[in-house]
């Protein structure tokens, strides 16, 4: 199965029959929306984000169609949460270079960094590298 299947699966199975309702979901033309759907088009990092957070399935689920588990750990993006928490919060602009960080910026880029630095443990044991427990 392709992104384009297991995006009109999930489409249809959130109940919504017509493309330009599941692009106005997304937030892009409907016509964009069609590319995606057909095949036509590969989804940017922008609409991945944008399906993860509707659906809350990862990057990886919408790309290879991994979910969860010993594939998930293994296919993740190493400090994946970071740069994402970085990213929004920029596109927010609450992050600029040469500005302190508030406790609300802090406490996102503490738990994106928690949960990057998890991963990494769990793949690291997946892999036999990992030290297990004291």
């Amino acid at each position: 199965m392709e992104f384009h299947d297991r995006l009109k699966n999930y489409r249809e199975d959130l109940g919504v029959h017509k493309k330009r309702d599941m692009a106005a979901k997304l937030e892009i033309g409907e016509s964009f929306y069609n590319l995606l759907e057909s095949g036509s088009r590969k989804p940017s990092e922008n609409i991945l984000r944008k399906l993860f957070l509707l659906s809350n399935r990862p990057e990886e689920y919408w790309l290879y169609g991994i979910d969860e588990g010993k594939e998930y750990i293994e296919a993740r993006k190493e400090f994946k949460c970071l740069r994402d928490a970085i990213d929004q919060l920029q596109n927010i602009g609450l992050l600029k270079l040469g500005q302190g960080f508030s406790k609300g910026v802090e406490e996102v880029l503490w738990a994106a960094t928690v949960a990057d630095v998890t991963h990494i443990l769990e793949k690291k044991q997946l892999k036999g590298n990992g030290k297990e427990g004291k």
